[in-house]
């Protein structure tokens, strides 16, 4: 029972630790109007993205990022200007907060809003951009489209593998008494 026990532990806490904290969006596209701009990723664990593709020949980089689970602001300065983004999400909503560089303007502002369903791996991202205060596009709200490609870890299973190797240290010291 022990070894049983402490082999089920030691598998939860193994198996599911790279995925713990963050969703992954895999964006496939960032449009402004009718015109694709960039592709890459949004991650909670993975900051300062790459993304590909260009804009009137210009590559688009995301420096910095914010993960939102909850409704809030995602306010700051950046080399563009003072920003400040107040945001509702709903219960299946994740919002990132990213600075861009592109062409010669560095920190762009850009907050997306991800709507991905159930959150499960392989599920649409529908995005919705909010408009931009500051930078070379003000009042232009980019549109996102994505898939989920990992999912964070319920704090369940946390708890229940923190309670089976609780549970594997009890044995351990009523036989050692």
């Amino acid at each position: 029972m022990k070894k049983t026990l402490l082999a089920g532990a030691m598998a939860l806490s193994m198996g599911v630790a790279s995925n713990a904290s963050a969703i992954s969006i895999d964006i496939t596209a960032m449009v402004f109007g009718s015109t694709s701009a960039a592709s890459g990723v949004a991650d909670t664990d993975n900051l300062g993205t790459t993304f590909n593709g260009s804009f009137f020949n210009a590559p688009w980089t995301a420096t910095t990022m914010a993960a939102f689970t909850t409704s809030g602001t995602w306010a700051g300065t950046s080399p563009q200007g003072s920003f400040s983004y107040n945001f509702t999400l709903s219960a299946t909503e994740v919002a990132f907060g990213t600075f861009f560089d592109w062409s010669v303007n560095a920190g762009i502002p850009v907050l997306a809003i991800f709507d991905c369903g159930a959150g499960n791996p392989g599920d649409t991202c529908t995005g919705r951009g909010t408009p931009m205060q500051v930078g070379p596009f003000p009042g232009q709200a980019p549109a996102f489209n994505g898939v989920v490609s990992s999912v964070p870890v319920p704090a369940a299973v946390w708890l229940f593998g923190s309670g089976l190797l609780g549970l594997a240290g009890v044995a351990r010291r009523r036989k050692a008494a």
